[in-house]
C-alpha cells in the first residue's frame, strides 16, 4: 500500500509541476495582447529626459547611458536598447522592414496601424533557445532587449509603452 502511494503522489506531482509551465505559443498569444493593448492605449505621459527625448520609464527603471540615438535602460536584471530616428515619423515601416529582413529564427511578428501610427512587435529564437530577441517599435522608434520566454508579454508590454511615450525634441 505504501509503495502505492508514494507512486501515486510522485505521478500527481510531475502532473502538476507540468501544470505551470507555458508554451511559446501561449507567450505569443499573450504577448500580441499586450502589444496590441499598448499601441492602441493612450501614451503615458514622460517622466524622464534623454539628451532630446522625453520618455515614460515605468517604476524601477533607469536610464544607465545615452548617445544621440540610443538610450540603454536598464530594469532589475533586464537592459533595454532604445533606439530612436528622428528622421522617421510614426507612420515608418523602414526599422521594421529592416528587422524582418532576414527571416531566420523569427518565431512571431505583427504589426499595428491606427491614427498614421504604425506598431510592431518581433521575437526572434536566440541560438542558445533560453532567450528570446525582442524587438518591439512604433514608426522610427524601437526598443530591444532579450528576455525568457515567460517575460515576452510582460516586458512587450513595458516596451511598448516607452516607445509611445516618446517625444522628441529637435
Amino acid at each position: 500500500m505504501n509503495k502505492f502511494i508514494a507512486i501515486f503522489s510522485m505521478s500527481l506531482l510531475l502532473l502538476l509541476s507540468g501544470c505551470g509551465n507555458t508554451t511559446i505559443e501561449e507567450q505569443k498569444e499573450k504577448t500580441d495582447g499586450a502589444v496590441k493593448e499598448a499601441f492602441t492605449s493612450s501614451a503615458e505621459k514622460t517622466t524622464d529626459t534623454a539628451g532630446n527625448v522625453s520618455l515614460y520609464l515605468p517604476f524601477g527603471a533607469d536610464i544607465e547611458k545615452e548617445s544621440p540615438n540610443n538610450i540603454i535602460i536598464s530594469k532589475s536584471s533586464n537592459t533595454f536598447i532604445l533606439f530612436t530616428n528622428p528622421n522617421e515619423k510614426e507612420d515608418s515601416e523602414l526599422l521594421y522592414t529592416m528587422t524582418v529582413k532576414d527571416k531566420n529564427n523569427i518565431v512571431a511578428e505583427e504589426t499595428f496601424q491606427k491614427e498614421n501610427r504604425f506598431g510592431y512587435y518581433v521575437i526572434k529564437q536566440l541560438k542558445d533557445n533560453k532567450e528570446y530577441e525582442l524587438i518591439v517599435g512604433v514608426g522610427g522608434t524601437k526598443m530591444t532587449t532579450q528576455s525568457t520566454m515567460e517575460n515576452l508579454a510582460e516586458n512587450s508590454e513595458m516596451m511598448m509603452k516607452i516607445v509611445r511615450s516618446i517625444n522628441t525634441e529637435d
